[in-house]
């Protein structure tokens, strides 16, 4: 009886959670509601609002490098620079990844995992870039 339990609790929770993950997935707003009449024009919006949100996240990313590098020159805190760099090499690697599954997980038709990528590269991006205004 207490394995059942289990079970349907670990059933429920998964349900759940996949649940949220939809409602999260199709609240997101990317921008491109005026391009969603073909695919090809909906995935070159995709792009170009990537392309956009890269170079936000670049020009934070440049401002944060100038602060870390004035702060160690002044302290000789040399890890703070270490960190971030890091930390910005790990997060494309995450956005690789966790993008890259939700990819497979849709093909063989590759018009919807595309744009699954893109949307999902295009979130994190934006949750990224969030990230970094906030230091």
């Amino acid at each position: 009886m207490l394995h059942l339990n289990k079970t349907f609790i670990n059933t429920v929770g998964f349900l759940v959670l996949a649940n949220i993950s939809t409602v999260v997935q199709a609240a997101f707003n990317d921008g491109c509601d005026n391009d969603k009449s073909t695919n090809p024009r909906y995935i070159r919006c995709l792009e170009n609002k990537i392309t956009e949100q890269q170079n936000i996240a670049q020009t934070w990313r440049n401002k944060i490098e100038f602060d870390l590098e004035k702060k160690q020159n002044e302290t000789g805190n040399v890890q703070l620079l270490k960190v971030f760099t890091r930390a910005e090499q790990e997060f494309v690697k995450y956005v690789e990844d966790s993008c890259r599954w939700r990819y497979l997980d849709l093909l063989p038709d590759t018009i919807a995992a595309t744009i699954t990528y893109k949307r999902c590269e295009l979130q994190l991006n934006q949750q990224r870039v969030d990230g970094l205004k906030f230091k």
